[in-house]
């Protein structure tokens, strides 16, 4: 019998668990991190919601299927590029999916069982409930697929914090990322952040419970993840650490390798060939991300030494003002290995730089905009920016420019222009026309 898989990927979260040594308390997600397998260096392949979630379930990078940005501003995952939920209904397993289908519109993803009719289809109680129902339901002869996709922790839902979402208790001692000033906006705003954190954290809880309920735990590969980096400055929608990082716990059904870590770069862009070779099944094409698998049991190397990162559009805020979103074309490139970030900015004034720790801050900025409420840098971005790991994890110095690191600039800057020739990146040229207007789709509420 083939093993059930259970894939769950939030919204947003970054690396931002107890497990991972951040301050806020997810005692169930640090619980089953001890029962699983545990990635410290992985990273999404476009730290946008929709582009990083098209990557992951498709297996290619953003230009090679156009989806470049979200999919409800005109960018969704073509329906002619297959997926993991296509490699599975070939398969024979039964697909669910219960909460957000983000890298499309919703109900066009092809599972067997979708359960997305309405918005609080997306928030995780609803998403917790409406799993472990069509688990009760499900036709036990087969295996299933089920992919769990949740709003939360996004920064959308944070206004339900103080109401169906408890707040922090007053004598949390609060927490940002290590390099982030605690100014008392992104004091309020991690505060918040830390909520939808924990509530995440106690419904997943509850999803584990339930499967352990149904006679499950077993038989079924748990997969936690999320999409890309936690929002803020330096964080989503950049190729910086704090922008791409991601949480990725694997547990397998035998418990194999429980507690054990793996340091090596990774990207999403190989979990498709990866989930279907740990069900011991075959895509139904050729992804573009190789399959980690053989790693992950201790018998190969890791595929690759790097991974490749990028960015095109993002709907965003135009930078200190408060009109509507906008799909801001950004276009970077870049290559991280264990000891190297190398970042290429196409459009270097597209926007402002992100700001810099020593730069300062805005003690008195309104919480409402605490995404400005760090000072930017005067300066322009650079073309390009390279940051030594080994020495500066926050990655604040850029040494580009310095010739002591000629070498080491010549060969990423090298392996950058492999790779974009590979995989048929269409830059420098301009981007291709989006694939539609933008909106949710014909099978959403407006």
């Amino acid at each position: 019998m083939k093993p059930n898989v259970l894939y769950f990927v939030c919204h947003d979260l970054g690396r931002a668990l107890g497990c991972y040594g951040a301050g806020i308390p997810t005692p169930h997600l640090d619980a089953f991190a001890a029962q699983s397998i545990r990635f410290t260096d992985a990273h999404c392949a476009s730290p946008a919601c929709s582009p990083s979630r098209a990557c992951a379930m498709s297996g290619r990078y953003a230009h090679q299927t156009g989806a470049l940005g979200l999919s409800h501003m005109g960018w969704p995952l073509h329906l002619r590029h297959r997926t993991t939920v296509d490699d599975f209904n070939a398969a024979g397993y039964q697909t669910i999916l219960s909460g957000i289908n983000h890298e499309r519109h919703p109900r066009t993803d092809r599972y067997e069982v979708d359960m997305t009719r309405e918005w609080d289809d997306w928030k995780l109680p609803r998403a917790v409930d409406n799993a472990l129902a069509a688990l009760r339901e499900r036709d036990p002869a087969r295996p299933f697929y089920l992919n769990i996709a949740t709003q939360e922790p996004h920064a959308c839902i944070w206004k339900d914090v103080g109401g169906r979402i408890p707040p922090m208790p007053p004598d949390w001692p609060g927490w940002t990322p290590p390099g982030m000033p605690l100014t008392p906006a992104l004091e309020a705003a991690f505060r918040r952040f830390a909520a939808a954190v924990v509530f995440l954290d106690r419904e997943f809880g509850r999803l584990l419970a339930g499967i352990a309920e149904l006679g499950l735990a077993d038989d079924t590969l748990i997969i936690f993840t999320t999409d890309h980096g936690m929002a803020g400055p330096r964080g989503k929608g950049s190729l910086y650490g704090l922008g791409t990082e991601i949480a990725f716990l694997m547990r397998l059904p035998d418990r194999a390798c429980a507690g054990s870590t793996h340091s090596f770069p990774l990207s999403n862009i190989s979990f498709r060939a990866t989930f279907a070779e740990a069900a011991g099944i075959e895509t139904v094409d050729t992804p573009a991300g190789a399959s980690f698998w053989p790693a992950v049991r201790g018998k190969e190397s890791p595929p690759e030494d790097a991974i490749f990162l990028s960015r095109n559009f993002h709907g965003e805020k135009p930078w200190r003002t408060e009109d509507d979103y906008i799909d801001c074309y950004d276009p970077i490139r870049a290559v991280r290995t264990a000891t190297h970030l190398y970042i290429r900015n196409f459009r270097p004034a597209a926007k402002p730089p992100e700001p810099l720790p020593a730069v300062g801050c805005v003690p008195d900025q309104d919480p409402k905009n605490w995404e400005v409420s760090w000072t930017l840098p005067t300066h322009s971005r650079a073309e390009e920016e390279i940051y030594l790991l080994t020495e500066d994890s926050l990655e604040l110095c850029n040494v580009a420019h310095d010739p002591a690191h000629a070498i080491v600039l010549a060969d990423l800057r090298s392996r950058l222009d492999s790779w974009m020739a590979a995989t048929g990146d269409f830059l420098p040229a301009p981007p291709p026309l989006r694939h539609e207007e933008p909106g949710w789709g014909p099978n959403w509420p407006s």
